[in-house]
């Protein structure tokens, strides 16, 4: 495993390079190019990475395929926590299998076409110049790297189709947007910090559209249940509600759980009253931003709300890092530089030290815990504060120079 690992390392490192440089110089190459980086890069980490994909989904994943390809739902045919969404993801993991390739391969098709799509993406929503920026400087960041091609978790596809709601709602398309956002939602819970941004792009007139098709892709996806899994509705429900986030090593939660204050993991001692803890603290925290950032456009209003949910969240996976990405790289701050390099370093740190070497848990444990400080503090730094208004966040149309001005009409006979 040691070869492997030195050459996702040595990957990351030009990946972080890459990014820097392409942020200072300002790079905005075709959008062949950055799919062309994208794809090349992503398809090198997966074959590195083949024997280092977490347990979640080298495991879990594959046997929720295997029970929808059995007929079988995965909320209640896995062991708890183990797979708490709707069976949108499941039966794409059914669909990877069937593909006969190795699992490791196999299920990281949707993560990098998603990732792919991401780039499309992020290049219509930020124009000419600045969106073939965001889309070169996705291409290559290693923390998407990462959480695509070396874990392949559900995050890319959530983002992608989140993103893409927002794409659809700034062009007049509601009820498109609507529907996105709902596969968004449909695919992990999280995505719903997406909708006061992608409603943000509507007439408020129109909302009414945007949640008609949000609730159309949840409602036909607990409608499959029965009719292709051979469950009860009512149990996948019950199944879906009483879903926990892993209490880890993030954050003030991490801190009290070196202290002995709070347990570590889904449930047991301690657990329970840190989880309620801290979804009144995320709630808190959202509330305040949608209060602070409520003149701010959507790029900006996300980027605050996942910042944010990031920085005082108890249970957390090291795949949430994701989230803010694409929302950062469209603002093309200079803090938003420094974390999601900060936030790709402690990524890389779990991937390529805690998860091939478990022998070293009792130090990286303790890094990954204090580390996560640093994280948090360049994430704070990062929410954009200055574009709390929506002139703050409106692009800046340069005066056209002296010999573009329209010349003046000569008189006639003049």
């Amino acid at each position: 495993m040691q070869g492997p690992v030195v050459a996702l390392w040595a990957l990351v490192a030009m990946s972080a390079v890459a990014f820097g440089t392409a942020f200072w110089r300002r790079w905005a190459p075709p959008l062949w190019v950055a799919l062309a980086v994208g794809l090349g890069v992503r398809a090198v980490t997966v074959a590195l990475s083949y024997d280092l994909t977490p347990r979640d989904v080298a495991i879990y994943f594959q046997n929720a395929g295997r029970l929808v390809l059995d007929g079988a739902d995965p909320l209640t045919g896995l062991p708890r926590f183990q797979w708490n969404f709707l069976p949108l993801m499941p039966y794409i993991f059914g669909a990877e299998i069937s593909t006969g390739l190795p699992w490791q391969v196999a299920g990281k098709i949707a993560p990098v076409l998603a990732d792919l799509a991401m780039i499309v993406l992020l290049m219509r929503l930020g124009g000419a110049e600045r969106g073939s920026l965001a889309a070169f400087l996705y291409a290559v960041c290693p923390l998407a790297i990462l959480v695509t091609a070396v874990h392949g978790q559900v995050e890319p596809v959530s983002l992608a189709l989140g993103v893409g709601a927002l794409l659809a709602a700034r062009r007049g398309g509601p009820g498109w947007a609507g529907l996105l956002a709902g596969l968004a939602v449909a695919s992990k819970t999280w995505p719903v910090i997406l909708i006061p941004g992608i409603l943000r792009e509507v007439p408020v007139r129109r909302w009414w559209a945007v949640t008609a098709g949000a609730v159309v892709a949840p409602l036909l996806l607990l409608a499959s249940i029965p009719l292709f899994l051979h469950d009860s509705v009512r149990e996948a429900v019950h199944v879906l509600t009483s879903y926990r986030s892993l209490v880890g090593r993030w954050g003030w939660a991490g801190v009290l759980n070196y202290l002995d204050v709070a347990g570590f993991g889904y449930a047991g001692p301690k657990i329970d009253t840190i989880q309620r803890v801290g979804t009144l603290v995320t709630a808190v925290a959202v509330l305040s931003v949608l209060v602070l950032f409520r003149k701010a456009d959507a790029i900006a209003l996300t980027a605050a709300l996942l910042l944010a949910f990031l920085a005082v969240t108890a249970g957390f996976g090291v795949q949430y890092l994701l989230w803010p990405l694409p929302f950062v790289l469209l603002l093309q701050k200079r803090l938003g530089l420094v974390w999601a390099l900060l936030a790709s370093g402690w990524a890389a740190f779990f991937y390529l030290v805690t998860v091939p070497y478990p022998k070293l848990n009792y130090f990286t444990e303790d890094t990954l815990r204090w580390s996560s400080l640093l994280v948090i503090a360049a994430g704070v730094a990062a929410i954009p504060w200055r574009d709390r208004s929506k002139e703050a966040t409106q692009p800046v149309i340069a005066a056209p120079k002296p010999d573009q001005l329209p010349r003046k009409p000569v008189p006639a006979g003049g």
